[in-house]
């Protein structure tokens, strides 16, 4: 039975109590938070809370820790972290550098400290199942993607940390697109060969963008083509559209379409639906800290996802 610590109660480290509560496996959860808001409203759960995440490291025998703050403190936290040997679920994105991602792989190994990171939609049903089905073969070869993040979020509404270069470091693509970015790469498997990106802000006065288009180009000549916007009132589009040779396949969270060339074009609908996908990811995080796994999503994995993000906002 798992002693859990949270580092940061803002709107993700409550997605994450809210499922650890619901975890046969963990008997105990502990907040460490700055803000006294934050604090309060763990309390009135009944959650134990510190204001300075060193002293619950210090004073706490904790089985697995969740870090859910502002992006540019996560390199810092994992790192003390690491030093008490717990292991972490470390929410995306996992760092602000390709020096800090090195880093937190070179010290989680010499360590053997388990990382998993928060990459969401890997534990969608739907996106499981399309993972399943491309792997297969059964569209062909991958030619053409489509990912799309289009989901208006009111930054004048968003603490102050997400739309700051210094705490943010990047706006939709860093904060949202990285899901569909992590989507492309785990279903195409291909290496990146070039890339170009367009980071806009088209309605918020902002350091960081609220609209970001860009295009991969993999290593067999395969593309696939990026659009994400916070400023897209009335309509939400969060999902990947999957072109083969013999078919292709459009997911979300939702539903998951196939459409195959076979003896007559037909359009399939598997009968699953949305899933809570978050719940998925910090049950799967528990099983691997009670059963010794590893985990779907390790920081090498993620650093695969960075580095595309990265060279996107290098092609600025």
């Amino acid at each position: 039975m798992l002693k859990i610590g949270i580092i940061g109660y803002g709107f993700i480290g409550r997605i994450h109590a809210q499922h650890y509560m619901t975890n046969q496996n963990v008997t105990e959860i502990i907040v460490a938070d700055p803000v006294e808001s934050n604090r309060l409203e763990a309390e009135r759960l009944g959650f134990k809370t510190y204001k300075d995440y060193t002293d619950m490291l210090n004073s706490e025998k904790l089985d697995a820790i969740s870090i859910c703050t502002p992006h540019n403190t996560h390199r810092d936290i994992a790192l003390n972290v690491m030093d008490f040997r717990i292991p972490i679920l470390l929410e995306k994105p996992a760092a602000t550098s390709r020096e800090e991602i090195k880093e937190l792989i070179e010290k989680s190994e010499a360590l053997g400290i388990k990382i998993m990171v928060a990459h969401s939609l890997r534990f969608s049903e739907t996106f499981r199942t399309a993972k399943n089905i491309l792997s297969s073969g059964d569209i062909g070869d991958i030619l053409f993607i489509i990912g799309k993040y289009i989901s208006f979020k009111d930054y004048s509404l968003y603490p102050k940390w997400k739309t700051t270069k210094r705490e943010a470091w990047g706006g939709t693509l860093f904060r949202d697109g990285i899901h569909i970015i992590d989507s492309i790469l785990w279903f195409s498997g291909k290496e990146i060969v070039s890339v170009d990106g367009m980071p806009l802000n088209l309605y918020f006065d902002t350091e960081v963008e609220d609209t970001f288009l860009g295009t991969i180009k993999f290593q067999d000549g395969s593309v696939a083509q990026l659009s994400m916007s916070s400023i897209t009132r009335g309509f939400e589009q969060i999902g990947v559209e999957v072109y083969g040779t013999k078919g292709s396949l459009k997911v979300d969270n939702n539903e998951l379409v196939i459409y195959k060339e076979e003896k007559s074009p037909r359009y399939i609908k598997p009968a699953i639906g949305p899933s809570d996908y978050w719940k998925n990811q910090i049950d799967h995080f528990v099983d691997c800290v009670t059963n010794n796994k590893e985990p779907l999503v390790t920081l090498k994995e993620a650093s695969k996802t960075m580095e595309a993000i990265f060279l996107l906002y290098e092609r600025e």
